[in-house]
């Protein structure tokens, strides 16, 4: 991989940087302008995760909606992939 391709940020890490962003825009230390471009990166960030959240939830509706349907449909993980198997925390 190039040094000027970025991995895409995984929910978790969206979620973080989100939080962080909202961390600097609550203290108030931040002049006008880096507000706003916080502000600004702050929404893409959240609609990117609103993104993951509704391809996560159609998944579950498919996998609950008809446990003994013969049909695969929907089952295939092409719309969302995680960043790396064996992540699932006990």
């Amino acid at each position: 991989m190039e040094d000027n391709e970025k991995k895409p940020m995984s929910f978790d890490e969206k979620l973080a940087c989100l939080e962080e962003i909202n961390k600097q825009l609550s203290e108030g230390k931040t002049d006008l302008e880096k507000s706003v471009s916080l502000f600004e990166q702050g929404m893409k960030i959240a609609k990117e995760i609103e993104k993951d959240l509704s391809k996560l939830e159609r998944r579950i509706e498919i996998v609950t909606s008809d446990p003994d349907a013969d049909s695969d449909e929907g089952l295939a993980t092409t719309d969302f992939k995680p960043e790396s198997e064996g992540t699932i925390r006990k």
